[in-house]
């Protein structure tokens, strides 16, 4: 029931809604059908133009085209549920809100609900069972646990966080657990609860609702009643919360019950207060027996009047009154102790301040009524001066007193400090699932200034309290978890790092998962005293989430003697969205997002969700990246009624991903994330490789086969790609190089330039053209103009090494070599084809000092092998590795790549950050793979680290290799770095875990 509409739902499954109905004439005049494409179980009216209502079927419908002029709106518009196994079964909606709870029980949140858009956009799982939900006039919501089947309120609720934080139980009694007398426990009330901390709002829509109506009369509200239970949405009065004026009137006030019973007797004194409520006279001239006021009958047949009782004769009535609840059961005889089981809860009528402390969650015994239903009137500037105060006298205090001992030694050399809060936890025993835990941040300083800091997770097994600590100086990485159904994150320390396998945490709210990863990023950071900008000598990295990852690297890294394993390397985020990026020795940083928008690097640091102290003041600016989200349609060839969506029983889904082991369809397909937001409508790709025919179709003997534009007399199957665009939002330390888009880039990695001395850098254009940027500097890092560098055929992929050699690789996998590139002739003057690996197509290049490697697009990675200055071309390919995705070679030839189908505890891992070992002058392919951060990781570049390894490292290195030459076989737990052979796969047989952590 909205403000002004009625909805009903008939037992026949027909919807009817409530003609005429207004405030001087609230009964309506007649009903009217209105057509629905289905059955419907139960209807949700909120307070302004929002109705949803659910189907036996289990989907919901909405209506469309509600205003003040239609109040009946238009048209349904279906709304799929959260999952095709569990339907929904109960909704309830409020201003800009939708909350639902499925058949298994589980509470979805509806993403994107206004009065444009009353459809939403996706769901979220929220956390906890309830067995029905009800949302207020202010979206504050309530609900029925479906365990304990205790009242619960959602605290957290606000206009910025809609979805609020948790569930946290209302302390309810019942009629039998409290004496008619009324003395401390009827403060179980939560007539009285509410009394004080909602009465006084309430009192303000009762009458801006009366306003609204031009021909009714302002009632004259009794200053006493804000201090009574609200009665709006109230199942019964408590007498004993009130003044003595309202109490009397309360007591001698005659009803007309429809049944003797007590449990049904409260909306008839509900009905009673509300006429004290529009009696405008003052109370002291109120007549003490007023004139009987009876329920109005609204198409029903005449009533049974029964002889009138009065209010006093009832006991007083259950506790939740002003959310009119019914305890089930009322009939039967509950124990003292026992826990009384409640069905039902309704806040449309109780407006509740998003940051008002309310008291109904505690047991408040032993007050006296008056107490409690004192309020102070302070407002919240007097709060905040009062506050300023005393802190500022308490400072100087501090400072007096403390200044006859400032030379004694400090007694006390640390400080604690600790946050807490409920998350849940990926459990690491099978069943795989999500639990509820507590977890707490303690942070210690020292004397010196040194802080340091421990992670505890407490969680429950088989009744018994345990935990797990993490200490943050350990902490490699945290990193968000590309989700689209919860607000996870993952932190990895190097042991969790070897295992795949990191500790999984979720946030109800992606605001409450921000705010613990900054404050577990800042508290990294400040472990390890890392502070300000990245370095030039800095190691780049995203994830196939579009995070930007920056690393300090250590000397050691590159000392094989005595390496630092890469395991070992920490992780901190910028902010930003990109696909690709690229930097050289000289702080040079450039770009690329997944709309091909070149962006460039200021000098900052922090932005997206780290503020603060942890991101710099300056240099920060909003960033925006449009991504295409893809799903493929799948049919097989009949020959009765030809190409079908309806397959054989070991094909793919009809509707898939591009593996086909995911169902995907238009309508179940969500955004990357939360953060991400639909910008258009699906629409078949017809650029994707192997060619379509007009219709977007693609043919292949079977699934799955290499696929083809043009159908054959061997084509059984066939499959067409569906995308749709989909847009973030965010800021960071990156400005937009206007205008042409990009699709790779490359930086020479070191050279002796000045500040003002050009730097090389080119480029490859989304359209295939070769470029070269003019004017980039150390002040002026993003150029001034491109330079068009001439090519028979559009490129995919270029690099430059430390000697201006330019090599690239065209769109069909062809190789090629720029001639004569030198600082003074920056285009150079043409091109030489370099012949491919045999039978290889080639699809990235990487030049560092004086190596060449290339990765084709089976994922080889290639050495050119013979290259010299005399003859820079070289002359034949080496193989290296296999499951390769991206290579980046280093200033100092040091070889990094992105490898995939790597060896964890768990399962097999893809996008893993490798660094090839070994890598020497005499050894230009390394001997061994050391693995780093993954998976889930898309691009790195090592083109900045121009840092030497100490002498005295290198010299021990080639005496242990030249007298160890059979350790290469010692496979991957072999060496203490967890070296592998040159082989990145460690099983052909086993698959990819789908449950494995992509970032």
């Amino acid at each position: 029931m909205g403000r002004l509409s009625v909805w009903a739902v008939s037992l026949q499954g027909r919807v009817w809604y409530r003609e005429d109905v207004c405030h001087h004439n609230p009964e309506g005049s007649s009903w009217s059908l209105i057509a629905t494409p289905g059955e419907a179980v139960q209807i949700s009216c909120g307070p302004y133009d929002l109705l949803w209502a659910t189907l036996w079927e289990g989907q919901a419908i909405v209506r469309e085209g509600i205003d003040r002029n239609n109040p009946q709106g238009i048209s349904w518009t279906m709304v799929e549920p959260p999952s095709s196994e569990n339907g929904i079964l109960h909704v309830s909606v409020g201003v800009n809100v939708v909350w639902a709870v499925t058949k298994d029980r589980k509470v979805w949140f509806r993403r994107g609900v206004n009065s444009h858009n009353p459809c939403g956009t996706s769901w979220i799982e929220m956390v906890g069972e309830m067995m029905m939900v009800n949302v207020g006039l202010n979206d504050q919501v309530w609900g029925i646990g479906c365990e304990d089947r205790a009242v619960y309120f959602r605290q957290g609720v606000t206009p910025s966080e809609l979805s609020g934080k948790t569930w946290k139980a209302i302390v309810a009694g019942r009629e039998c657990d409290r004496s008619q007398t009324g003395s401390s426990t009827s403060l179980l009330s939560a007539g009285c609860f509410f009394s004080d901390d909602v009465g006084e709002q309430m009192n303000l829509i009762v009458q801006s609702d009366a306003d609204i109506s031009s021909d009714t009369k302002s009632p004259q509200i009794q200053p006493n009643l804000a201090d009574t239970p609200l009665s709006s949405a109230a199942a019964s009065v408590n007498g004993n919360n009130g003044g003595s004026q309202s109490t009397e009137a309360s007591a001698d006030l005659a009803v007309d019950p429809l049944d003797s019973a007590p449990e049904e007797a409260s909306p008839a004194s509900d009905n009673g207060e509300k006429a004290g409520l529009e009696k405008p006279k003052s109370s002291a001239d109120q007549d003490p027996h007023p004139a009987e006021l009876q329920w109005t009958n609204i198409d029903l047949k005449e009533a049974h009047k029964k002889p009138p009782l009065s209010a006093s004769t009832f006991p007083e009535t259950s506790s939740l009154s002003s959310l009119g609840m019914f305890s089930v059961g009322v009939e039967e005889h509950y124990d003292a102790d026992e826990h009384p089981l409640w069905a039902w809860v309704c806040g449309g009528g109780c407006l509740v301040d998003s940051h008002s402390s309310l008291k109904w969650f505690t047991l408040q015994s032993g007050l006296l009524s008056s107490v409690q239903s004192l309020s102070l009137s302070i407002s919240p500037a007097q709060t905040a001066a009062w506050r300023k105060q005393i802190f500022q006298q308490l400072s100087e205090r501090t400072k007096r007193e403390l200044e006859n001992f400032r030379h004694y030694e400090q007694a006390i050399e640390q400080s604690v400090w600790v946050k807490t809060g409920t998350l849940q936890w990926w459990r690491s025993w099978k069943p795989h699932k999500w639990i509820d835990v507590r977890v707490a941040l303690e942070q210690f300083t020292g004397n010196d200034g040194m802080r340091d800091s421990i992670l505890f997770i407490y969680y429950m097994y088989h009744e018994e309290k345990k935990y797990i600590h993490v200490f943050l100086n350990e902490v490699t990485i945290l990193v968000e978890v590309l989700n689209d159904a919860k607000h996870s994150f993952a932190l990895y320390t190097p042991e969790r790092t070897k295992q795949r396998w990191p500790i999984r945490l979720a946030a109800t709210t992606e605001q409450e998962m921000h705010d613990w990863l900054a404050l577990l990023s800042m508290s990294c950071c400040e472990s390890r005293r890392i502070q300000g900008p990245p370095s030039h000598q800095a190691i780049w990295s995203i994830t196939c989430k579009g995070d930007v990852f920056v690393s300090e690297p250590s000397p050691e890294l590159e000392a094989t003697s005595h390496m630092m394993p890469c395991d070992q390397m920490f992780w901190r985020q910028i902010g930003g969205h990109l696909r690709l990026i690229e930097c050289n020795s000289h702080g040079i940083v450039w770009g690329i997002g997944y709309d091909h928008t070149a962006w460039v690097y200021t000098g900052g640091y922090g932005g997206g969700f780290i503020q603060g102290l942890a991101s710099s003041a300056d240099n920060i600016y909003m960033q925006s990246d449009v991504k295409c989200v893809y799903i493929y349609e799948n049919q097989r060839w009949n020959p009765v009624t030809g190409y079908s969506n309806r397959g054989l029983p070991t094909d793919r889904y009809m509707w898939s991903d591009a593996s086909g082991l995911q169902e995907c369809t238009k309508v179940n397909t969500k955004p990357p994330s939360p953060q991400w937001s639909w910008v258009s409508d699906w629409y078949i790709d017809f650029n994707i490789s192997g060619g379509t025919d007009r219709e977007g179709w693609q043919y292949a003997a079977d699934f799955p086969a290499s696929y083809h534009g043009h159908k054959t007399m061997k084509d059984f199957v066939r499959r067409r790609r569906w995308a749709r665009k989909c847009k973030i939002i965010t800021n960071g330390p990156w400005l937009e190089v206007p205008p042409i888009t990009l699709w790779n880039i490359a930086i020479i990695p070191s050279s002796a330039a000045d500040k003002e001395e050009s730097i090389a850098l080119w480029a490859v254009s989304d359209k295939g053209d070769v470029l070269c940027r003019l004017g980039v500097t150390q002040q002026n890092p993003a150029g001034s103009s491109w330079l068009h560098v001439g090519t028979d055929q559009p490129f995919m992929s270029v690099s430059i090494g430390a000697f201006h050699q330019v090599w690239a690789v065209a769109r069909d996998g062809s190789t090629f070599y720029r001639g004569s590139v030198s600082p003074k002739k920056p285009a150079g003057d043409c091109w030489y084809h370099i012949p491919s690996p045999p039978k290889q197509k080639l699809k990235q290049v990487s030049v560092g000092r004086t190596s060449v490697l290339a990765v084709d697009k089976n994922g080889n990675l290639w050495y050119r092998h013979g290259i010299t200055p005399s003859y820079p071309q070289g002359s034949s390919w080496d193989h290296v590795s296999n499951n390769i995705r991206k290579v980046s070679v280093g200033p100092l030839d040091q070889v990094w790549v992105i490898a995939d189908k790597v060896q964890g505890s768990h399962s097999l891992s893809c996008g893993t950050v490798c660094h090839r070992t070994g890598v020497q002058p005499l050894e230009p392919k390394g001997l061994s793979w050391d693995y780093g951060i993954g998976g889930g990781w898309e691009h790195i570049t090592v083109r900045g680290n121009a840092t030497e390894a100490p002498k005295a490292a290198l010299h021990e290195t080639s005496e242990e290799h030249s007298a160890n030459p059979t350790d290469l076989e010692d496979g991957e737990d072999g060496g203490k770095g967890n070296h592998s052979k040159a082989t990145l796969m460690v099983n052909e047989g086993q698959e990819v875990d789908r449950n494995a952590v992509n970032c």
